[in-house]
């Protein structure tokens, strides 16, 4: 079985037994589409406000970006590259490069997760899982973000910002975040996940401007085995 880890969707493996999955296989188009460099060593600066980090936040309507992530778990490290596309209005578009070679999307509705090496897509409702990813830092508003966690440990040097958020749930799938900014934008993320993993992303050539709606949008191929998991009264 080959190795799976994304940083946005590792819970998306565990799919909800309550859905009814229905399977398909036609040539469809879905309508859809970072890594904060923050080491937990101590940080040099001056104490700052949130307010810094809330700012960035709401310039980043947009966002688009190359990212490298690491996954340390156990002494043991797995690097992963990919790109990812993404508006607040929860639509989003990820695609990870080799080895993994999956692309994730969201229409803002559902959640797609195609595997072009399987020949298989799955379908499954959007639900929580913005709330419960790092992906919703791009997707959900800063209001949203703000309900679900605890902004604490903001830190400034130059031109770079970094802010630790705690999770306000005790059962989340993100412990905390470790965001780090650099001259307004996105720079790297760290966390721990519910599985005890640090995951560490590093953002390179960041975009803040409009995305086209083109860039929001999958073609799968004709013979790809379709999976949908939605709510039987859908």
């Amino acid at each position: 079985m080959r190795y799976f880890i994304s940083f946005f969707f590792s819970l998306v493996l565990f799919f909800n037994p309550a859905l009814k999955a229905t399977t398909n296989s036609d040539e469809n188009t879905y309508d859809t589409e970072g890594k904060i460099y923050t080491d937990t060593k101590e940080q040099v600066g001056l104490s700052e406000d949130s307010n810094y980090l809330f700012n960035s936040i709401n310039k980043h309507q947009y966002f688009s970006a190359q990212f490298e992530q690491t996954t340390l778990q156990e002494k043991k490290k797995r690097l992963i590259e990919g790109e990812i596309r993404a508006h607040r209005s929860g639509i989003f578009k990820i695609s990870y490069f080799e080895p993994l070679n999956e692309v994730m999307f969201s229409d803002g509705k559902d959640f797609y997760r195609f595997d072009p090496e399987l020949e298989q897509l799955n379908i499954q409702p959007l639900e929580e899982l913005l709330e419960e990813t790092p992906v919703g830092l791009f997707t959900l508003s800063l209001k949203e973000i703000k309900e679900l966690f605890i902004f604490s440990e903001c830190r400034k040097d130059l031109n770079q910002f970094s802010c630790l958020l705690t999770s306000k749930k005790e059962e989340s799938f993100i412990k905390w975040i470790d965001i780090g900014v650099k001259n307004d934008v996105f720079d790297s993320f760290e966390y721990l996940d519910t599985f005890g993993q640090t995951v560490s992303l590093k953002f390179k050539n960041v975009s803040l401007s409009t995305i086209p709606n083109g860039e929001f949008k999958l073609n799968i191929p004709e013979g790809t085995d379709i999976v949908s998991f939605r709510n039987s009264n859908k």
